[in-house]
């Protein structure tokens, strides 16, 4: 039982790596998806999946703010 609670709390550590990079880079709904997974994983599995999924998450935040900035929304005016 505490072990699970303490790989919970790894895996929330963890996962605020890709909610703080979500929520600057205006992907706050993936941060968010990231910081459940890494938490409910940490505390089933362990460093397991903490650990993939703080790589694979910020990984797609960092994509996914990319894609938008570069797609121009809102159209600039000059």
């Amino acid at each position: 039982m505490w072990v699970m609670l303490l790989n919970a709390v790894i895996g929330f550590i963890l996962g605020l790596i890709p909610l703080l990079f979500g929520y600057f880079s205006k992907q706050l709904k993936l941060g968010l998806l990231a910081i459940a997974v890494t938490t409910i994983g940490g505390g089933i599995l362990g460093i397991i999946i903490s650990i993939p999924g703080t790589i694979v998450f910020t990984w797609l935040v960092a994509r996914n703010a990319r894609r938008a900035k570069n797609v121009g929304f809102p159209p600039a005016e000059e």
